[in-house]
This record gives structure tokens, C-alpha cells and sequence, in this order.
């Protein structure tokens, strides 16, 4: 009776391991289902973005490229995405382009997260001090290993362009409720770029300028949701913008960089994908960076 017994429980035992293992086995196939999947999606962005270059000499939201997916039905599943435009937001390796671009960061800031001009400025400056490559403090308020090194625990500048825009977590006067508000405004390419005015969000387009308000900016989105601007200089001549001052050279209306965003799910294979692509001079897009989460 105690052999029994033993045998039983073995077997149950071996059959709970071999089942766990088997749910595992699918759980791994699946999730190669779904990331192959979402290696057809960065083709199919490749081919998008190609054709739309072909076709257009702007980019602008009514495009076809800018139209999200919220569902496409695929065996076991559905892909869900969107492709962002990271030239319509503020390129924080552009930080390195001089005074300019470091006033426009310190007013994007400002606005969004409702930091006093000081704060804003000491990031700006503190941001400017991480991306680059000396050790020298962007006076007044910037920040070095001087700085870094006196927390806990201690670190140092990146001195170099920052790889990721959650690297801004890391700067000197930055919270996490300061980047949780920037986060959908800002980027991190791999060459200074200039803002398209077509798709940069309100508080982008916004901090352009000091003497701009929401509701000018508003004006200027309804109007390119009209008709969007062939160049920068129709741009600079709407009303809304008569009289400032805004440096034609930091501006576009054409974007090379593009973020696919999103998830594919194949019964429970789960992931979430994101991938960078440059599109050259031609229509020619490449595949730049992608990382993919499995949730």
C-alpha cells in the first residue's frame, strides 16, 4: 500500500512537471509567433515610408503613414501600432546645435510641466552638460561628475548623445513627474534634426517662442490640419507668427526619422515592439534600432 502511495504521488508529481513544461513550450512558441510578426511589421513600415517618399514631398497627419492601427486580426491574434514622426518632436542631441535649441527645451519644459523658468532653465543647461563631451559646467546651472558623484548612490555624466531619451531620468534637477510629462515630447536621435512643423504636438510647436501661447498654436493646427505647410517660409508667414523671431534653419517640413509603436498578440504570445527607422534622401528606409518587450 506505502509503494502505491509512493508511485502515485510520483506520477502526479512527474505529470504537473511535464505539464508546466509543456505550458511553457507553448508560451516560448507562441512568443516567437508574435515576434515574427512584429518583424513583418518593421518591413512593412519599411515599404510605407518608401512609398510615401515617392509620393510626397511633405510629411504631414494626414498621410497615410500617420493613420493608426488599432486592430488587425491575425491568426490567434491582432497587431496594434502606430508610426510616430520624431522630427515633430524636440531632439534632445540637438541640444549640442548652441543657445537656440537650449532656450526651446528650457520653454518646452516650462509649459509642460509647469516648472518655473529657473528649474526649467537648470534642466535645460543640466541636459546639455550630459550629452557633451567635456567635463565643463554650462554656467550657471549645470551640472558635471561634480555633481553626479555626490549621489546615491554616485554616478557620472554620459558625456556623449544620449542613446535613449530615458536618459533624461538621470539629469541633474529632472523628477519623475517632470518626465513623465516630457516624455511624449521628446526624442533621442542619432544626428541633430530639425522640428516638422507638420506633426510636432501643440507644446512643441508652442516653446518655438516665447511670445507664442496655446491659443495662436491652436489657430496654427487648424490650419495645417487644412492644409498642411509645403515649406517652412508658408509656415513662418501665418499670422498667428507675425513679428517673432523664429530661426527658419531649426525648422522643416520633411521628417528622416520614424518610431513604430505597438503590440502583437497571439493567444498569450505577447509583445510589445518598438523600432526606429531613417529614411534617406531617395525614399531608402532602414531599420536603425527596435527593441521588443514580452509582456
Amino acid at each position: 500500500m506505502l509503494i502505491l502511495s509512493i508511485l502515485t504521488v510520483t506520477g502526479v508529481a512527474m505529470l504537473t512537471r511535464m505539464n508546466v513544461s509543456l505550458h511553457r513550450s507553448g508560451n516560448v512558441w507562441l512568443a516567437q509567433q508574435a515576434y515574427w510578426y512584429s518583424v513583418g511589421v518593421e518591413n512593412w513600415v519599411t515599404q510605407i515610408l518608401r512609398l510615401d517618399a515617392e509620393n510626397s514631398e511633405i510629411d504631414s497627419l494626414d498621410e497615410a503613414w500617420a493613420t493608426p492601427v488599432d486592430y488587425l486580426p491575425i491568426d490567434g491574434g491582432a497587431i496594434s501600432g502606430r508610426l510616430i514622426d520624431q522630427q515633430g518632436l524636440f531632439n534632445l542631441n540637438s541640444l549640442m546645435q548652441g543657445d537656440v535649441a537650449m532656450q526651446h527645451f528650457a520653454r518646452l519644459v516650462e509649459l509642460v510641466t509647469e516648472a518655473d523658468i529657473v528649474t526649467a532653465n537648470r534642466i535645460a543647461q543640466a541636459t546639455r552638460d550630459w550629452i557633451d563631451t567635456d567635463i565643463n559646467v554650462t554656467l550657471p546651472d549645470g551640472a558635471e561628475d561634480n555633481f553626479y558623484l555626490g549621489q546615491t548612490p554616485p554616478y557620472r555624466a554620459a558625456n556623449r548623445p544620449m542613446a535613449s531619451p530615458s536618459e533624461l531620468r538621470l539629469v541633474a534637477e529632472m523628477t519623475p513627474e517632470f518626465y513623465a510629462a516630457l516624455a511624449q515630447y521628446v526624442t533621442a536621435l542619432p544626428a541633430a534634426t530639425a522640428i516638422n512643423v507638420n506633426t510636432a504636438p501643440l507644446p512643441v510647436l508652442a516653446s518655438l517662442h516665447e511670445q507664442l501661447d496655446l491659443g495662436a498654436v491652436e489657430r496654427l493646427a487648424e490650419i495645417r490640419m487644412e492644409t498642411p505647410w509645403q515649406s517652412v517660409q508658408a509656415f513662418l508667414q501665418e499670422d498667428a507668427l507675425a513679428g517673432l523671431d523664429i530661426n527658419a534653419a531649426n525648422l522643416t517640413t520633411t521628417s528622416s526619422y520614424f518610431l513604430a509603436a505597438g503590440q502583437v498578440v497571439v493567444d498569450r504570445g505577447r509583445i510589445r515592439y518598438r523600432s526606429l527607422f531613417q529614411r534617406a534622401e531617395g525614399g531608402r528606409t532602414r531599420l536603425i534600432a527596435h527593441s521588443r518587450e514580452v509582456f
